[in-house]
Order: structure tokens, then C-alpha cells, then sequence
């Protein structure tokens, strides 16, 4: 087989695309600064801003136990980012993951596994395949295509007849989050610099004479704040209608799948034609797939997700025999937000003072520099290099209205999250 690089050592090479924070050149103490939702986004700037002095109050009505990163499948990974500037801007993030564990003295919640993918020789998506491994190859990523055998000498519990008539590649630079460890560490270590959070839900913003000063929550009372940042993900247009805006958004209702223990080897993140596969440690599995989040039905209520479950199931046992009749520990659903060109969005908003949007579909790639960002942007008040291209404004005055009032309110909004 030929070589094939080490995670760590690719991981030492790509370290050079982060840019690194500058030393600050002032401190703003005391900022108040409210953020709104408790993902990976949010977590990380609660983080950031209160390791640099502000005052963080973060607010989400489930904790650190719901949302869209909980039932993310966590891939770090730059397969389909494109231009480049973008898919080096998510090499970054991915980078900064390792960085941010430097900081804290660990990165209990990373995994840098690589990525072995294979799909069937000779299709339309196999075509597909080809132009995306041309682009990256321009890129200078690392990657290097194997052979069925080869797949097999680093997986050997991968059915054999799974890559029959398949082309593979192994990318050795992707990795994974646990998102759960994610949020936790970086909440306690916000905690520990005196942040708060609050296990409630927001009903608007409150704004005077053009500026954001604070939230009221729907249980009742206010929280007021110097500044607010929105990380609400697919309530982000909700809780933004006193300002008039809505964002052009998607909301596509998505779910994964973790097992209990399994007789499963698997070391690596498996992307079979129809199966995604992640080890969680001790043989447990997070399990995705297209075909399942199609099948999600809101009207079941807390069941939202068990045809798609049942059919994940089915999809893994065909790619892992070593799982079969394997037990369900968490079917997870949630709505997964998307700007409707697919990039990220964050930034002010012209004409409002103290208030920063952050929504996103890759959000945990990129949820470190986002820390750094608004440290920069919000404490410091220098404009991010590394979101220039990804304000709120470059959406036009019309793309703006045609969503007003799109929220995922009518489904997705309604979907459970299951632990």
C-alpha cells in the first residue's frame, strides 16, 4: 500500500493556514455581552469573550443539550468547500480546533481520525467525484486514492461486497467533534471568567434608538447587555424580527444516530455511498444519512425520526456486518440552518449598533475562528479578515424581503431533539 501521511503530521503542515491573533491592543472591561443560543457557535463565543474581560450572559432554552450541534454528525472536513478562498478559510477552522485545544491543555472533544470515502465506478456521481478531486488536488490537499484491498488493510470490518466496483480515496487531514465535550468544556471554562447561562427562551430584543441593549425572555423578564450576538441558528430570523430583517435561509430538518457498544473496530470516519459513519469511542457510532433525513415526519411528534433511524440501521449493517442488530442509545433531529448561497453569515447589520448575527451551516468547523472574530470585531472594534466576504450585507435589499416571516415555524421547527 503506498504511504500514507500521519494525521498529527499533516496536521503540523496545515497548522500554517491559521492566522494567528493578535495581541490586543486595549481591553474594553465589563462589556456586557448577551449571546443567544448555546451551540457550538455560541459556546465558542462565550468562550472567547470572556477570556478576553467581557461580561457574557449566554441564553438557550435547552442548555447545552439541543439544537442543530447536537444533532450535527460534527465532520471536520473540506471535501465540497468552494471557491477557495472559502475552502481555506474552513482548512482554518478545522486548524484552529487543535489550537483552541493547546489553550485549554486538551482537545478531549477532537478526534483526528482521517476520512476513508468510496462510491461506485462508472455513475453520474462518480463524475461528481472526479471534479471535486480535480478541484481539490488544485488546492494542494492531501488525499490519496486506494484500492478496495487497501481500504480494507485499514478497515478490515468493512464488508468486502460494500467495495465491489467502487473507487476510494483516504483523506488523512479530516477529523471529528463530539459536540457534547465541545460545548461543555468550553462552557466551564467561560464559567470559570465568570459567564453565565440561562436556560431560557428569547422572545425579542430590546432596542432604543437604534441600538440593541438587551433581550426579553419568554418566561418572563429582561436581560440587558451592551451587547447582543445572535447565534440562534433556526430561530436566528424569529428572534431578529423587531429589527425588520429576516436572513434568506433554508431550514433542512436533519438527524443522526448513536449506537450503544458494538463489536466495531472502525478507527476512521467511513463515507460509504449512502452510509456516514464516525466512531464515537468504547464501539459506539454516530450514523448519518441523506436518504433518513428525507424521511423525517414532524407530525410524528417525538418520533419524528424513527423510520429514518430504522433505515440508517439497515444502511450501516450493509457497510459493517460487526454492527448488526445493533441497540439505538439516541436518535437525534433537529433543523439545520442554511444561508441560502450556503456560506456562512456573520457580522453587524447596517444602521443597528450592539448587535452581531452568526448563523451557519458549517459551525463547527469554523466555531473557533468565529470566537476570535467577535473578540476582534466586538471588544476591539477591528473588522475580521477572516469574514470579510460573509457580512449580512452582501445579501440584496430584495433577497432580504422575499424572507420575511421564513422561519422553520410550519415542521421543522417543531422537530424534537432526542437524548
Amino acid at each position: 500500500m503506498a504511504s500514507i501521511k500521519d494525521c498529527d503530521d499533516v496536521a503540523r503542515e496545515t497548522s500554517s493556514y491559521v492566522r494567528p491573533m493578535h495581541a490586543p491592543v486595549c481591553k474594553v472591561l465589563q462589556m456586557r455581552v448577551i449571546i443567544i443560543g448555546a451551540g457550538a457557535i455560541g459556546c465558542s463565543v462565550a468562550y472567547h469573550l470572556a477570556m478576553d474581560g467581557a461580561t457574557v450572559t449566554i441564553v438557550d432554552p435547552e442548555g447545552l443539550m439541543g439544537g442543530a450541534s447536537l444533532a450535527s454528525f460534527a465532520w471536520l472536513n473540506c471535501h465540497d468547500k468552494h471557491p477557495e478562498e472559502y475552502y481555506r478559510l474552513v482548512m482554518r477552522g478545522n486548524a484552529a480546533h487543535r489550537e483552541l485545544g493547546e489553550t485549554i491543555g486538551h482537545a478531549n472533544w477532537l478526534r483526528l481520525t482521517g476520512t476513508l470515502e468510496w462510491w461506485l465506478a462508472g455513475t453520474e456521481k462518480a463524475q461528481a467525484h472526479a471534479v471535486r478531486l480535480e478541484r481539490l488536488r488544485s488546492y494542494g490537499h492531501s488525499m490519496e486514492m486506494l484500492s478496495a484491498e487497501e481500504v480494507l488493510a485499514l478497515e478490515p470490518d468493512v464488508s468486502r461486497v460494500s467495495l465491489e466496483g467502487c473507487e476510494a480515496v483516504y483523506y488523512p487531514t479530516d477529523g471529528g467533534v463530539d459536540t457534547v465535550v465541545y460545548r461543555h468544556v468550553l462552557m466551564r471554562e467561560a464559567e470559570r471568567r465568570g459567564a453565565t447561562l440561562v436556560e431560557a427562551g428569547v422572545e425579542n430584543l430590546l432596542v432604543s434608538a437604534g441600538r440593541v441593549r438587551g433581550v426579553s425572555l419568554l418566561e418572563g423578564g429582561e436581560l440587558e447587555a451592551d451587547y447582543v450576538v445572535n447565534c440562534a441558528g433556526r430561530a436566528v430570523n424569529v428572534i431578529g424580527r423587531s429589527l425588520g430583517y429576516a436572513l434568506p435561509m433554508e431550514w433542512r430538518p436533519g438527524m443522526t444516530v448513536i449506537t450503544d457498544v458494538t463489536r466495531s473496530n472502525v478507527s476512521r470516519i467511513l463515507k460509504a455511498p449512502d452510509i456516514y459513519i464516525k466512531p464515537e469511542g468504547a464501539g459506539r457510532l454516530l450514523l448519518h444519512a441523506k436518504s433518513a433525513d428525507e424521511m423525517i415526519d414532524a407530525s410524528e411528534g417525538p418520533d419524528a425520526g424513527q423510520a429514518g433511524a430504522a433505515e440508517i440501521i439497515r444502511l450501516v449493517e450493509a457497510v459493517l456486518p460487526t454492527v448488526r442488530e445493533a441497540t439505538i442509545a439516541a436518535v437525534r433531529v433537529s433543523v439545520r440552518p442554511y444561508p441560502t448561497d450556503s456560506k456562512p453569515v456573520f457580522g453587524p447589520i447596517t444602521g443597528v449598533d450592539g448587535y452581531h448575527l452568526a448563523v451557519m451551516h458549517s459551525g463547527i468547523s469554523l466555531s473557533p475562528l468565529i470566537g476570535r472574530a467577535a473578540v476582534e470585531e466586538i471588544l476591539h472594534g477591528r473588522q475580521s479578515t477572516d469574514f470579510a466576504l460573509y457580512r449580512p450585507e452582501r445579501f440584496s435589499a430584495g433577497e432580504w424581503e422575499s424572507s420575511v416571516g421564513l422561519s422553520p415555524s410550519t415542521g421543522g421547527e417543531m422537530l424534537p431533539t432526542r437524548i
